[in-house]
């Protein structure tokens, strides 16, 4: 197993595997807010101690990563971006809901990948889009339909661009070392989410005690399971064009449907919904047994 040149096929399933690891996303989220944890204090509180943990590697490899620092920053900003608007946005709205207007990222990566990387784009590629964005008009029609649409779902919405563009920047700069873009990903997470909680009046600083509290849960979480599943996306997206990234990724659509529906009583799905689902899956299939040259 290559790993500095992995198969389309290891990364591809790389890419499955941690997209619908968050699917699960929302959980340690709710369960940090039901230990009284202010909405955007979640985000950072998962997000920080992953970054204690590469920025201690990347301080150690400082030098090394001096010529990689600006187009790092960058990716770690639309990164980081996505993550803080993309949490922020459940929130104030459905799981459903926003994961849904999330993952209209594929549309913005095949557009951005075919005019800025230059992918090529098959009729399989369009095919796989068309069936994803048709399961995504079967969810929205009614998943989350209980709630008004608000500023969660313009996060929802904004989070998708913000990602098709750090993960076009990843593939486009791809000697980028990882742990320079793990460690900007994961500081502008935390930063530009107690931002953009404070904005919303949803960031109140959590009590002393209330941060010894959760503080193991918050780092178990944030290392055993943001961590891995950041990095896998991350290396993966350095081998495959972000279209296909974000094609593969509708799997956390799934997950986060699944789950949402069956512990979340207002989301619950029908058979609507079930449908759309499905779909989903299928542009998955069509576009993971799709075989073209290039990734």
């Amino acid at each position: 197993m290559n790993l500095r040149n992995p198969s389309r096929n290891l990364a591809s399933a790389a890419v499955l595997i941690s997209a619908a690891i968050w699917g699960l996303y929302w959980i340690p989220l709710r369960y940090l807010e039901g230990l009284g944890v202010a909405e955007a204090w979640t985000v950072a509180l998962i997000n920080i101690p992953a970054a204690v943990v590469i920025g201690v590697i990347f301080l150690l490899q400082y030098k090394s990563q001096i010529p990689y620092l600006r187009h790092g920053i960058l990716i770690g900003v639309f990164m980081g971006l996505t993550v803080a608007m993309f949490t922020i946005g459940l929130v104030h709205s459905s799981v459903v809901r926003v994961t849904l207007l999330f993952y209209l990222t594929p549309v913005w990566s095949t557009l951005i990948g075919t005019f800025w990387l230059k992918e090529p784009v098959t009729r399989s590629r369009w095919l796989a889009i068309g069936i994803g964005l048709l399961g995504l008009v079967f969810l929205v029609s009614q998943g989350g339909g209980r709630l008004p649409l608000n500023i969660g779902d313009l996060y929802g919405f904004a989070s998708g661009i913000t990602w098709a563009i750090g993960g076009a920047m990843i593939k486009r700069y791809g000697e980028v070392p990882m742990p320079t873009l793990l460690f900007f990903q994961f500081l502008m997470a935390s930063a530009f989410a107690l931002l953009l909680g404070t904005a919303t009046g949803i960031a109140p600083m959590p009590t002393f005690e209330l941060l010894v509290q959760v503080g193991p849960a918050s780092v178990a979480i944030s290392i055993g399971l943001i961590l891995p599943s950041i990095l896998i996306i991350f290396w993966a997206q350095k081998f495959l064009y972000p279209g296909r990234v974000a094609l593969l990724m509708m799997t956390e659509v799934m997950v986060a449907t699944l789950t949402a529906s069956l512990f979340l009583p207002n989301e619950a799905m029908g058979v609507i919904e079930w449908i759309g689902a499905t779909l989903i899956v299928g542009a998955c299939l069509v576009e993971v047994l799709e075989q073209p040259a290039k990734a």
